[in-house]
């Protein structure tokens, strides 16, 4: 996993090919984080019911996780999550920045929980160019313990 470091007091030293999003860049970290480069949380798995001492229906508790995604989740993506997350937790990011108050996402990585080290289960490239690709690409040094 590659340490951050910081440029100044708000942003993290990103280096990608994307000069854009390596100057926004604020943080780009494991877990539940909502920040200018990304959203991500921890999806729980389908057979995961109980929360709080209340018993739930299968699949109640990761729709709920999943929430934040929508509706900019790709369907590809999303039933990637559902298909590994049946039994198992999951961590989903979608890295992006913003053009004005407009989202460019650069796409989404499926990791394994942090009881399994954040292994890198899949990238989702959603924006075509290299440039973007190359954002993917850095961020998965952050968020696993190697591609």
């Amino acid at each position: 996993m590659k340490t951050i470091a910081w440029r100044n007091s708000g942003h993290m030293l990103f280096e990608s090919e994307h000069k854009t999003f390596n100057r926004k860049a604020d943080i780009i970290s494991r877990g539940n984080v909502y920040s200018n480069a990304q959203t991500s949380s921890y999806i729980r798995p389908f057979s995961e019911t109980k929360c709080n001492g209340i018993v739930n229906p299968p699949g109640h508790l990761r729709d709920f996780d999943l929430k934040p995604f929508l509706p900019t989740i790709p369907g590809e993506v999303l039933e990637y999550v559902k298909s590994v997350s049946t039994d198992k937790q999951v961590a989903l990011y979608r890295i992006r920045h913003y053009v004005g108050k407009r989202p460019v996402i650069h796409g989404w990585i499926v990791t394994k929980d942090w009881h399994e080290n954040h292994a890198l289960l899949r990238c989702f490239y959603t924006h075509g160019g290299r440039k973007s690709r190359s954002v993917i690409d850095e961020a998965v040094k952050y968020l696993t313990d190697g591609k």
